[in-house]
């Protein structure tokens, strides 16, 4: 080896994404199968139907999903948690907009012992007082050190204006009323979601056709539910002018938040890829536009990130920053200074555009890497109802990029005149 020669850099071939494999059950549970790897492991997670945006409270879904491993009719907490570590496997839970999930992770040769409690953890959960009063008390304490960072003030900020009033996804937690919440409040509304019709299994790892039956056998037994689940649509409003910017004092804070969102396309739209593509030359990398201005040249600020935060028929393009509380007004006009600067195609070079190209095609190449990075990728199209040739279209506007292309994006969509701004600091 020559190790006063550069090793050559070459390109990324043509990239497939092979879809996972779908079966749905008899009782309508659809199970998604993504096999591959060496090592003999796995994860399966259960999607429920009814995420934030069903939650009659904000934070009530958290709070449920998370209560699911604290005891069962047969078990308690103690016990599955002991059970899980003598086996070598964990549990995840999260919330997204419209499901709740639950995850397990395990060898290969433990899972089906485990299967049966992961089955009694969905069906029989018994929301134990004691366990009940110890996680909301910390999701409570959780939510008020929040309050003290201007980040997170900032968003709560920025999302009222954006989403308006009906949108579920405007409502902001509050300890108080997280800590009103009870177990059989909590108990309600997690039954009130076990339809199969809407429940999703994403199933990752060297599997067998034999855990593929179990699995298959073991969620059958979860019965038709007598009334569908209802999905909450997300409305969102026109937004008037005097809406269009908010700002909170906080004497004390050492920085001041910057939070930024223009209101764009859903990820439905043909733009949409393009469009994602031009907000991460504008943010969404460490030598993207607003790094290279406000970070490493101007010095305002230590990171500031612009990313493309999409739904179905609306995204968001929002920019995120911390700066001195003397700079607010200097990095809210060079960001938009920057977005008009993308607007002309002879500000782009080769080499930032060779470069945004190289690392969507890394990111793209890095969800091939695993089973579990694969089943991730599914697992958001589903959650996101993105198309099905969505992997695709991405890589073909990878390999597409040109100045032409990207200023045609920020001249449709980077509409400054349409800023929504919070700012939080001194």
């Amino acid at each position: 080896m020559n190790r006063t020669e550069a090793p050559k850099v070459h390109g990324f071939g043509k990239l497939t994404l092979s879809p996972a494999d779908t079966y749905r059950l008899p009782n309508g549970i659809r199970l998604h199968v993504v096999c591959g790897g060496e090592v003999e492991v796995n994860r399966l997670t259960i999607a429920l139907p009814g995420g934030e945006a069903e939650s009659p409270f904000p934070g009530l879904a958290s709070c449920a999903t998370m209560m699911l491993a604290e005891g069962t009719d047969r078990h308690t907490g103690e016990e599955i948690a002991n059970r899980l570590e003598y086996n070598g496997a964990w549990l995840n839970t999260s919330v997204s907009t419209h499901y709740s999930s639950i995850s397990l992770s395990s060898l290969n040769d433990k899972f089906e012992s485990l299967l049966p409690l992961i089955i009694e953890i969905i069906l029989c959960p018994s929301f134990p007082a004691a366990a009940c009063e110890r996680i909301l008390e910390r999701q409570a304490s959780r939510n008020e050190l929040d309050r003290e960072k201007v980040t997170f003030l900032a968003d709560e900020a920025v999302r009222k204006m954006a989403y308006g009033d009906e949108n579920p996804l405007s409502r902001c937690e509050d300890a108080a009323m997280t800590r009103a919440f009870t177990p059989g409040s909590l108990s309600a509304f997690h039954f009130s979601r076990l339809d199969p019709q809407d429940i999703h299994l994403f199933f990752a790892g060297k599997i067998s056709d034999s855990m593929i039956d179990a699995v298959k056998f073991s969620f059958s037994r979860i019965p038709s539910a007598p009334i569908a689940t209802v999905f909450t649509p997300l409305l969102f409003p026109a937004i008037s002018p005097e809406t269009r910017r908010t700002d909170i004092h906080r004497a004390h804070s050492k920085q001041s938040a910057v939070k930024m969102m223009i209101p764009a396309i859903g990820r439905s739209h043909p733009d949409f890829v393009a469009l994602r593509a031009t907000v991460t030359a504008l943010g969404g990398y460490f030598g993207s536009r607003l790094m290279l201005n406000i970070r490493e040249d101007k010095g305002l600020t230590y990171g500031i990130s612009a990313v493309l935060l999409g739904y179905t028929d609306r995204s968001f393009i929002t920019i995120s920053t911390q700066t001195d509380a003397s700079t607010v007004e200097e990095v809210i006009r060079l960001i938009g200074h920057e977005m008009e600067e993308m607007k002309n195609p002879s500000t782009y070079t080769s080499d930032e555009v060779k470069r945004l190209s190289g690392l969507l095609l890394s990111n793209l190449a890095t969800i091939l890497d695993t089973p579990f990075s694969r089943m991730d990728f599914h697992q958001t199209r589903i959650y996101a109802d993105t198309p099905a040739d969505y992997f695709e279209r991405q890589e073909e506007i990878a390999r597409q990029l040109s100045p032409d292309m990207l200023a045609d994006m920020a001249r449709r969509y980077f509409d400054n005149g349409k800023a929504l701004i919070a700012t939080v600091g001194a």
